[in-house]
């Protein structure tokens, strides 16, 4: 039993929270980081007991909807700040908490904001990871899918056609329409397998740049879903690097096929321009369009939160605007950075 004390006095003393202890008004425990801060910051506790109290009774006092909820916790929690001095500004979280209310018995604990933000961002972080690594695994499926049900399939169709052709007993004609048909089968999976490559990474991108990359994407979508995309802009892509390079074509890709899958458009244009100091993508459709606030972006391996955190990470900015029957616009803007 003594040794299990000890260990709660530990735990106390080392908790990352400053912790201190009142009965009636009266400081009767504090742990080491609450001393530190009374000593070398100059947050004091009757300073801190003032604050809480005055939170602890407006708590109880407001008739909101909101308030009323509020009204029905235990402990209630409000932001302050304070300079070391040195002059550095630090900002906590005051948590008022009752714990033997008919003693006068409760603690006042100060949280670090900067920390908790920092856990925050950490968990986030780890979230978006695996929504990526999820969505990465959805595209490899797909792939894999499409190598499957049509690459494989369309070479065991010619291999079948190659057979026949050298163990049966054909007649020329029937040599000559089996020929034929393997030659079709063939020129099919070669298809196939260039429209995987260029959605994988297509050359034009690594040989002639953004714009001919994206006019080109354009082109072959056109002719695939039978909708008009445009093409607007001849900007100058020489200042960006190959990251922002590469992120601006997939979200252009995304968008396109989000539309072309889900918005029913009439047309679709991609206006990139030059301004001052960024470049701007943006892909406008005339489809069914959404509530953004209702509904996610049901990208097929990039969603809108993915192409959000992209832009994010490499100092990009990016919104979306839509209303039901109104049309779609996607917009991202990079400052310009020197070339790698």
């Amino acid at each position: 039993m003594l040794e299990s004390i000890n260990w709660i006095r530990d735990y106390f003393d080392q908790s990352p929270d400053a912790v201190m202890i009142f009965q009636n008004d009266g400081l009767v425990l504090s742990n080491r980081l609450a001393q530190h801060l009374t000593n070398q910051i100059g947050l004091s506790p009757d300073y801190l007991l003032q604050i809480a109290k005055n939170a602890w009774q407006q708590h109880g006092h407001n008739d909101c909807a909101n308030c009323q909820i509020k009204s029905r916790m235990d402990f209630v929690a409000v932001p302050i700040s304070s300079r070391n001095p040195q002059g550095q500004k630090s900002h906590f979280s005051l948590v008022y908490k009752p714990l033997e209310s008919k003693k006068g018995v409760f603690a006042l604990i100060l949280e670090n904001r900067e920390q908790q933000q920092r856990l925050t961002k950490i968990e986030e972080q780890r979230q978006l990871n695996q929504y990526v690594n999820r969505a990465h695994e959805r595209e490899r499926q797909r792939i894999s899918q499409d190598l499957h049900d049509s690459i494989a399939q369309g070479v065991y169709s010619a291999i079948m056609g190659v057979r026949r052709l050298h163990h049966e007993d054909l007649s020329p004609l029937q040599r000559a329409q089996i020929s034929q048909a393997v030659e079709i089968q063939l020129q099919e999976t070669l298809a196939a397998i260039k429209g995987m490559a260029l959605d994988i990474r297509p050359s034009v991108l690594d040989s002639f740049g953004l714009i001919p990359a994206v006019k080109a994407l354009a082109k072959r979508l056109q002719e695939n879903s039978g909708v008009t995309i445009n093409v607007i802009g001849n900007a100058s892509t020489d200042q960006l690097t190959t990251d922002v390079e590469n992120v601006l074509y997939r979200i252009c890709q995304e968008a396109i096929n989000n539309a072309l899958r889900h918005a029913s458009p009439n047309e679709i244009n991609v206006i990139i321009t030059n301004h001052p100091r960024f470049i701007q993508l943006e892909v406008l459709d005339d489809g069914r369009g959404f509530d953004p606030q209702q509904h996610g972006f049901n990208g097929h391996s990039l969603g809108l939160m993915n192409m959000n955190e992209r832009v994010e990470t490499l100092n990009g900015a990016f919104s979306i605007h839509s209303k039901p029957n109104a049309g779609t616009t996607i917009t991202v803007k990079f400052p310009y950075q020197q070339t790698n």
